[in-house]
């Protein structure tokens, strides 16, 4: 029953948002309509001086005059027309200004009341207690994550001592004497696992999509 009663009463009372669009549509016909008016006097205006010109090559000085008259009253014409489709378009313009302030506020107002509803449910003394007890859990996890790591050296019993000693010999003589100072980025380590290139007959469905779309151009070019 509510829902009729407020199809109803959008029926009966548009908004006035709807109002106001067509209001600017009708603004915008208007100075279309004036546009037009001012190139017919444009062409008139023309038209009298250029006539104006032949009266004077006629030796007719008399109705030159009065084809400068007109030409003269129609420049008018266009200069008034003009001034009122300035204010006109300054208007449409200061409507679209205050509906985009207008919409910027109300942005503005959901966001204030948005920012409102986060603050009072996250307040900085939970965002603080939160964040320790975060820190102290990453704490315990790093420990224990260093307590399955370990040390192989002492897990295993291996002594890797003189083989260590043996490569840094070996490092020393290839280096003439010197051992690098700086990690080179250079070397780089072998990977453990061969990459695996992809087999000729085999291809993904992006590769067989994309040399489809390369023969479908060729043959519009062609």
């Amino acid at each position: 029953m509510a829902l009729k009663k407020m199809a109803l009463k959008k029926k009966l009372f548009p908004r006035k948002g709807k109002e106001k669009t067509e209001l600017v549509i009708k603004a915008k016909a208007h100075i279309r309509k004036i546009a037009l008016s001012n190139k017919t006097y444009n062409k008139r205006a023309e038209i009298a001086r250029k006539n104006a010109k032949i009266a004077i090559k006629r030796g007719e000085r008399n109705r030159a005059k009065n084809y400068l008259i007109q030409h003269k009253q129609y420049q008018m014409k266009v200069d008034r027309q003009n001034n009122i489709r300035a204010k006109i378009e300054r208007q449409i313009e200061a409507i679209s200004e205050g509906r985009m302030i207008s919409m910027t506020g109300d942005l503005m107002g959901g966001i204030r009341d948005e920012l409102q509803t986060i603050a009072t449910t996250v307040s900085p003394e939970k965002i603080a207690e939160i964040a320790e007890d975060s820190e102290l859990y990453v704490s315990e996890i790093e420990e224990s994550a260093e307590i399955l790591a370990g040390d192989p050296e002492i897990d295993l019993a291996i002594d890797i001592t003189d083989e260590l000693n043996q490569l840094e010999t070996e490092m020393l003589l290839e280096q003439g004497g010197q051992m690098p100072m700086v990690p080179d980025d250079e070397l780089a380590y072998i990977s453990e696992f061969e990459e695996i290139e992809e087999e000729p007959g085999v291809q993904t469905k992006a590769k067989l999509e994309d040399e489809i779309d390369k023969l479908r151009k060729e043959l519009e070019g062609s």
